[in-house]
């Protein structure tokens, strides 16, 4: 049985149900960007490439909270 749990942003109207997939996706897109930043830190990759990394990561692993992540450049 899966387990909901609700959360809420300020001004939401609804709240919006956590599924353990949705947790699962969260932990696999901050995986992948711990091995891009890495990867960014090491200068094996440019800071144009790891922007495209971190969109990739994003429709890939769709976190929860991506609407209010930060644009990228």
């Amino acid at each position: 049985m899966q387990e909901n749990i609700t959360a809420s942003m300020p001004g939401s109207t609804s709240p919006k149900p956590i599924h353990q997939s949705d947790i699962q996706q969260d932990y696999d897109f901050l995986q992948a960007q711990k091995v891009s930043e890495k990867l960014l830190a090491l200068g094996l990759i440019s800071l144009s490439e790891f922007n495209k990394l971190t969109e990739i990561n994003r429709k890939t692993f769709s976190p929860f909270w991506v609407e209010i992540m930060p644009k990228i450049p």
